[in-house]
């Protein structure tokens, strides 16, 4: 057993090297790796990739995201494990468990989790090494019917009536937009919403108001690098890489959206959100008191505008506030996100992102 470990300086040359080119499964996908390389809280000999080589190539690997919580208000470096993988050849032989054992190590047992399998939460479990930080209760609502991508998802002998499925979601999905489908939310006269390419410095300092109970606290700076470095390409037609690549690094649409929501020319809001085919997420969300309902109605807007089947939310400014005047849906369901740490935080009322850790970009 060969294991590496790649640093900001050794990932950039690994991804522009032969070996890297020649492997018939990579570890990670070459414009996710830029983004690691150009992550602001990322340092120089901060360990990004975790690799595990057995006599026959690439074993298992495991990706870090550094962050910075601010522990009683006290900032301290922490990694998120992201993207851990082993080759179907390695099952069995202890390949996840050592990853993750080697992270802990290497990050001086500041490790946060989360958005993890089944198969990888019962492997943390086991270890004895992680303990809860949180669980926030989400929603997950269905706008259209999508049965031809959810249930042979979940259930892969059903592919078979797949092409059954497609029919079903287009007729209902017709009968949904041309009936029951609501016209666009109209705002009041002093309500603007407007879409940003990156916040303006009045987003900055509005989203800072609101930081003081964050966990990580991202700024301008980790905003501008989310936008910026994205791990989701749109493409039309799947390229090679993507095939040599475990995790989803291209779809046929995906969008960061960022818009500023204004009353009388006064910040009121702040939302990014992103639309990956026909899912709509909502990684960071910042409003005043008395305008949830606004969030609601711009989410709705843009659910028609991009014809949205599902909506997964975990922040109660939308899942507190959501119903049928806003937001017209077939079905919803509770979900939960269990977060791990390896060590203890002072911290005991806090609040996560939707989009902290490596979620928002996936």
């Amino acid at each position: 057993m060969k294991i590496v470990t790649l640093n900001k300086n050794q990932l950039s040359e690994f991804i522009n090297s032969d070996e890297y080119s020649a492997m018939p499964h990579i570890p990670i996908s070459y414009h996710r790796a830029v983004s690691h390389i150009n992550n602001p809280r990322a340092d120089e000999n901060d360990i990004l990739l975790i690799l595990i080589y057995l006599e026959f190539g690439l074993a298992g690997y495991l990706g870090i995201v550094p962050d910075l919580i601010f522990n009683n208000q006290i900032p301290e470096k922490i990694g998120w494990m992201s993207s851990i993988w082993v080759h179907s050849k390695a099952r069995n032989q202890g390949i996840a468990k050592k990853l993750t054992q080697t992270a802990i190590d290497l990050w001086n047992n500041r490790i946060f989790a989360t958005e993890f399998t089944p198969f990888a939460y019962a492997l943390y479990r086991k270890m004895g090494k992680f303990s809860i930080l949180t669980q926030k209760e989400g929603l997950r609502i269905y706008r259209r019917s999508c049965t031809s991508s959810v249930i042979p998802a979940r259930f892969p002998k059903a592919d078979f009536i797949k092409p059954l499925l497609f029919v079903s979601d287009f007729v209902l999905n017709g009968f949904h937009d041309l009936v029951l489908n609501k016209k666009n939310k109209i705002f009041a006269d002093s309500i603007t919403v407007e879409q940003l390419t990156m916040p303006d410095n009045n987003v900055i300092s509005f989203i800072a108001s609101f930081q003081k109970e964050e966990l990580t606290r991202r700024k301008d700076a980790e905003i501008n690098w989310i936008l910026n470095f994205t791990w989701i390409k749109e493409t039309a037609k799947p390229s090679d890489e993507s095939r040599k690549y475990y995790f989803t690094s291209e779809v046929k649409l995906f969008k960061m959206i960022c818009l500023k929501i204004s009353q009388h020319n006064s910040v009121v809001g702040f939302m990014m959100l992103t639309v990956r085919n026909k899912h709509l997420k909502t990684p960071y969300l910042y409003i005043k008191n008395g305008f949830e309902f606004i969030a609601c109605q711009v989410i709705n807007n843009l659910m028609r505008e991009y014809k949205i089947d599902i909506l997964t939310s975990y922040n109660p400014v939308i899942t507190k506030n959501i119903s049928s005047e806003n937001i017209h849906y077939l079905y919803s369901k509770k979900i939960n996100r269990i977060y791990l740490k390896t060590f203890e935080i002072k911290n005991k009322d806090f609040f996560l992102q939707d989009g902290d850790g490596d979620c928002v970009f996936v």
